[in-house]
């Protein structure tokens, strides 16, 4: 077992204290950059995924990954 799978919750759902996820969204951040996407790229295609070779796919991965990484108001309005 790896070290994040004896950290992760039984129970996530009901237990907001574990959660790191998703940071609140204050502005923009600059550990958000190129350079992080890429990384998470050559993660990817390191696990036998495509590659990221066109605008769309990038675009749709940073909008994933914003979708993961931070709580955008428009959520909690609904």
């Amino acid at each position: 077992m790896s070290d994040v799978d004896s950290h992760l919750c039984v129970y996530p759902p009901v237990c907001d204290v574990c959660r790191a996820y998703p940071l609140p969204h204050a502005g923009p951040d600059e550990r958000f950059s190129e350079c992080m996407v890429k990384s998470v790229i050559r993660a990817l295609v390191g696990h036998g995924y495509p590659p990221v070779e066109n605008v769309w796919d990038w675009s749709d991965l940073e909008m994933a990954l914003a979708g993961f990484l931070y709580h955008h108001e428009e959520k909690e309005k609904r």
